[in-house]
């Protein structure tokens, strides 16, 4: 009878702990982002908003643009020429910049998660608009360049998003 009870929960034991470990680092896909925003670049209709460089310890994680009318995200369709520029920091916060020259409030609405307009602030040569959504967890800072708006977010604090548009530029 012991025996036979041992026969079953070793098996049962081995596959609990199998399923249910943790990895201690997350497999973070990344991706080559520099060849993305000179191809932005030279399709936008608008000056594309891109780093220099980031820190090393940085990871991208999306870099795309798409053209109105192009497949985007889900098969849905793009409303309007389309940059958006992700990364994770080295404390894991994920900071991203969007632009699109969509009109009206629905793309600013879709990335600041219905935010609400939370001051001013200059960074650079851009006065831009800060936002904060309803549930006070995600920030973001808004601003007009050329026919396009530009969205800078992450779900942390204005300094780490203005220290992030710092780095920010056109060229």
């Amino acid at each position: 009878m012991f025996l036979s009870l041992v026969v079953i929960l070793v098996p049962v034991m081995l596959i609990v702990w199998f399923f249910t470990r943790t990895p201690d680092e997350p497999n973070i896909q990344q991706v080559d982002w520099k060849p993305v925003v000179a191809s932005a670049r030279s399709r936008a209709g608008y000056p594309v908003l891109a780093p220099k460089e980031v820190p090393e310890v940085w990871r991208p994680t999306k870099a795309r643009y798409a053209n109105k009318g192009d497949r985007w995200v889900g098969n849905t369709i793009s409303a309007g020429d389309r940059w958006e520029l992700g990364f994770l920091t080295s404390k894991n916060v994920y900071l991203a910049v969007d632009q699109s020259d969509e009109p009206g409030r629905a793309f600013v609405a879709s990335v600041t998660r219905s935010a609400t307009e939370d001051g001013k602030v200059s960074v650079g040569r851009y006065i831009w608009t800060k936002m904060v959504s309803p549930d006070d967890r995600t920030h973001a800072l808004v601003t007009k360049i050329g026919s396009a708006t530009a969205v800078v977010v992450a779900d942390t604090d204005y300094r780490v998003l203005t220290d992030f548009a710092g780095m920010l530029t056109t060229s």
